[in-house]
């Protein structure tokens, strides 16, 4: 009998619909799951290369060896670093280097790219970069006196997995075994050392560990990970994460409206049904049985059919997705089938639970009189506890981040502002005069019911809202990489340039065909007072900026400020005796504008006044600097000069430039930025599978609010059919009426978009917002012509329909 019913409503266009609403939710939260799960864990392995490590503890001194017995205890590997500077020979040539001196561990995870291959620092050898063998004319095989000692050059550094992007590193870089370090002699008293130890194992015995040792940290000690590492990578991947939670919410938040949508209509459209049989003689225990058992199978085939859709749809994916993708990525958890079923239960619980029990609760009188609609579950009650419910349910999913909490608060505003937009939207269309007959039909009969067309004007320009504002999103955060990354961007810095050699070295440069960028002076200063009073004092030893004071900082002097740093506060470039900052260390310092900074340097202490705070961005991988001082406030100070070029044959340039300036730094960072456009390449193409997902969930939402209205206007259309009304003038109507919604709808969804952007940009993602042009013609265009093509393709269905010209014949 259930299943006899089943195969009966099963041809119902309405439970259709339904199963379809289901099915697509299970599908996009499988598919999502799954794909987020297996790059998530193939985005941190291929991350964790960056810093060679799971975890890294820095310190500037050595710790107790009882910390390193215990992570071998408990399981986890171990590797040491130490790095500093110091001179290196060959024969009487001299030139200064930067050491790494790493255990035969190194590298954890990554790996180090050398020539010949496989090589690793034994103790006796060294690995240097290809540009000391230029500066001191060596190659493989011959012996480089590195400090006291004397070692055997054993191979060519081509990359580190964990050399991160530092432009003020002025010296090549040169790798030898940790047991030659005492050899080199370099390590003396006052000598500025950097100890680095590499954790990798299981992530819960990573973080026991990290938990024993946290409260032990000293403050010139740093416990960290690839997320915690402010480098351009971990910014980009924390952004393209926030971007996979925020795809994962609106995934969630349409279709659960969308199966509220259909859910409701079906049993709406069943009361008439129930009443019959009620009034036939059947009983309670039987109408429950049978249309428990019809929403039992409902689910079932959801379940079934959305895991199959889902993960062939996941299979496609990682096929299409293959060339960016790791050689092998990890096989998702059992998280994402628990949260497929469970979405659908909860789903079907919260939306359905209320209309079946409506349904159930129908009155037999309603085969009498049509307004007899049974009074179950108040929607003043039921609808505050649902939103609660679902409130829980997405913290449960995805943590109290700011960004659930201001995509709820945002729907919460905008839903009042795409109200009012409605309202105000209703009272124009009044006053309007139309002579077409097909559109004055269709405005009449959106101010003849104005809440129903409202509910719809809000449904409809809520969803094209989260449907643009996740398109534009992925626009700026693919724009943003874009940026970060352009084809021609330096790839090349020159560091520790004297101010003699500033002409020479831009002749050099221009000579051989290569436009060098801005020439940065630099400075090197400590922090000292802040409004006279010593920083240390003021600023908390565990304070977010508290390393800044532990350091030199690198200043520099310039006419203006640089135009890839927007000024958010103050009055613009510094005068005499002032100091443009940037707004992060400032905050993170307690500076604000007017404060009185006091700096040390090599000759003599320096005071100014900060009248001006920069938003930086540190991901474009240009120079970038804390302080900004005018032409002439530093010129007591030693004086280093920097730029940077972009170059891409390999070829006798850079052995030219290092011979005839071998003082000079050059830092090559193209290696890093290929490594970087990679894994941003592989997060884009994740974003793009996203979007597709949650616009295919927010389509069928679409379809479900159409679908709502076509019972009503059916009896409509019967009453003008009736009437004498052509064919042709009801298929106009129908397609001026959804026009309209569209444009209406498009125009607040427009508004909402904007606001909601200006919130997301700002605070969430920390990108400049700027208004969004294309958003005010693009969606209330793209939304009138989809609810226009849908809803007349929907209501020349209903006009062909037979049960119509039957009963009522033309």
């Amino acid at each position: 009998m259930i299943w006899r019913w089943f195969w009966r409503e099963w041809r119902s266009p309405s439970l259709l619909i339904v199963w379809l609403s289901l099915t697509l939710a299970v599908a996009c939260v499988l598919a999502l799951g799954s794909i987020s799960d297996r790059m998530d864990k193939g985005l941190s392995e291929q991350s964790r290369e960056f810093i060679a490590g799971d975890r890294v503890l820095q310190s500037s001194r050595p710790i107790t060896e009882a910390w390193l017995d215990d992570a071998r205890q408990q399981g986890l590997k171990v590797s040491r670093q130490l790095s500093f500077m110091t001179m290196t020979f060959a024969g009487n040539t001299p030139q200064l280097a930067d050491v790494k001196a790493t255990d035969l561990a190194y590298p954890l995870y990554g790996k180090l790219d050398t020539q010949p291959p496989g090589v690793k620092a034994e103790p006796g050898t060294v690995l240097v970069a290809p540009r000391l063998l230029a500066l001191l004319n060596l190659k493989v095989g011959d012996n480089l006196d590195v400090g006291d000692t004397t070692l055997r050059i054993a191979g060519v550094i081509n990359q580190e997995p964990d050399s991160g992007f530092n432009p003020f590193q002025t010296a090549p870089r040169v790798i030898i075994n940790l047991a030659d370090v005492d050899k080199t002699g370099a390590i003396q008293p006052g000598s500025r050392l950097s100890y680095r130890y590499m954790f990798a194992g299981s992530a819960k015995d990573i973080q026991r560990y990290g938990e024993a040792i946290k409260g032990l940290l000293r403050p010139d000690q740093r416990w960290y990970g690839m997320e915690e590492s402010d480098g351009a990578l971990s910014r980009s991947l924390q952004r393209s994460q926030q971007f996979l939670t925020l795809s994962a919410l609106l995934t969630l938040m349409l279709s659960i409206a969308a199966v509220a949508v259909s859910m409701s209509h079906y049993c709406r459209s069943r009361y008439d049904l129930v009443a019959v049989l009620k009034t036939l003689g059947a009983g309670r225990r039987a109408l429950q049985k049978l249309i428990i058992g019809q929403w039992l199978a409902v689910l079932l085939l959801a379940g079934l059919a959305g895991s199959l859709i889902g993960l062939a749809f996941e299979a496609l994916l990682l096929k299409m997705l293959a060339p960016v993708l790791p050689g092998q990525l990890p096989a998702a958890g059992a998280w994402p089938w628990l949260w497929a079923m469970g979405a659908l239960l909860v789903i079907s619980l919260l939306v359905g639970l209320r209309p079946y029990r409506q349904l159930l609760a129908t009155l037999p009188l309603r085969v009498l009189r049509q307004d007899v609609v049974a009074n179950v579950w108040p929607l003043r009650y039921f609808l505050p506890l649902i939103m609660l419910i679902v409130v829980l349910l997405l913290v449960a999913l995805v943590g109290n981040s700011a960004l659930l909490w201001s995509l709820l608060a945002g729907i919460v505003v905008l839903s009042l502002l795409l109200g009012g937009i409605g309202w105000l939207s209703l009272l124009l269309l009044k006053r309007l005069t139309v002579s077409h007959l097909g559109l004055r039909l269709a405005i009449n009969r959106l101010l003849r019911q104005p809440w129903v067309t409202l509910s719809q004007l809000a449904a409809f320009s809520m969803s094209f809202m989260l449907l643009a504002l996740l398109l534009v999103l992925r626009g700026d955060l693919l724009g943003q990489w874009q940026q970060q990354l352009p084809p021609d961007s330096p790839n090349y810095f020159l560091l520790n340039i004297t101010d003699q050699q500033v002409p020479q070295v831009k002749d050099f440069l221009r000579q051989n065909h290569v436009e060098p960028d801005t020439f940065y002076p630099i400075v090197r200063v400590r922090l000292n007072k802040i409004n006279q009073q010593l920083a240390t004092d003021l600023v908390p030893p565990d304070a977010a900026g508290r390393e800044a004071l532990n350091r030199e900082l690198n200043l520099t002097w310039m006419q203006g400020l640089p135009a890839h740093n927007q000024l958010v506060a103050g009055t613009g470039a510094p005068k005499a005796g002032e100091v443009s900052m940037d707004d992060g260390i400032a905050g993170r310092l307690g500076i604000k504008l007017g404060d009185t900074l006091t700096f040390s340097g090599d000759t003599q202490d320096f005071s100014a006044k900060v009248t001006s705070l920069r938003k930086v961005d540190w991901d474009s991988l240009r120079p970038n600097f804390y302080f900004i001082f005018p032409p002439g406030a530093l010129d007591g100070q030693p004086q280093s000069w920097l730029t940077s070029f972009h170059y891409q044959p390999q070829g006798p340039l850079l052995v030219a430039l290092n011979r005839q300036f071998p003082t000079l730094s050059l830092l090559d960072i193209g290696a890093i930025l290929g490594q970087l456009g990679d894994v941003l390449q592989q997060v884009s193409r994740a974003l793009e599978v996203m979007v597709i997902l949650v616009i295919l969930c927010g389509g069928l939402l679409l379809l479900a609010q159409i679908q709502v209205g076509m019972h009503q206007r059916r009896q409509e259309l019967v009453v003008y059919r009736t009437l004498g009304a052509s064919k042709k003038l009801l298929r106009s109507t129908l397609w001026c009426e959804f026009a309209v919604l569209g444009l209406v709808a498009g125009m607040a969804a427009a508004i909402g978009a904007e606001a909601a952007l200006w919130l997301l940009q700002r605070k969430v993602f920390d990108f400049p917002w700027q208004p969004n042009k294309v958003l005010w013609w693009a969606v209330p265009l793209t939304s009138a012509l989809l609810l226009s093509l849908c809803g007349g393709w929907l209501g020349i269905r209903l006009l062909r329909g037979k049960a119509l010209f039957r009963r009522y014949p033309g």
